[in-house]
């Protein structure tokens, strides 16, 4: 037994040459399935973001109105080149038309806590 694998005996390896083209499909196969993999998570991550900044900037809105009430509406856009960077910017549109801006939420926006300040 002097054979490191004697199940091998006997066998002759054929070198084939690869084809370029074949090495080419497995590449673009391997690129389709992990696009696949990653792409509803990438949208999952984005849908709730835009939900969340969508909430979080009417919570801004209603509490920066306060007790001085009126019609508006609120617009989270995200941003790239926005002045605090880039992320969820949160716009409060009033009754006559005029957008101002009230709050950078950035990449991750959080939907605010009420009551976590230390009880009195």
């Amino acid at each position: 037994m002097s054979e490191e694998h004697p199940e091998l005996a006997g066998y002759e390896p054929v070198d084939r040459p690869r084809r370029p083209g074949r090495r080419r499909a497995m590449r673009v196969a391997v690129f389709l399935a992990l696009a696949a993999m990653v792409l509803p998570i990438v949208l999952s991550t984005f849908s709730v973001a835009t939900s969340t900044a969508r909430s979080t900037c009417t919570a801004f809105a209603t509490a920066a109105a306060g007790a001085t009430g009126g019609e508006f509406t609120t617009d989270a856009p995200f941003e790239l080149f926005a002045a605090g960077g880039p992320g969820w910017q949160c716009y409060v549109i009033t009754e006559n038309g005029a957008r101002r801006h009230l709050a950078n939420f950035g990449l991750f926006p959080a939907t605010p806590r009420y009551g976590t300040g230390t009880p009195t």
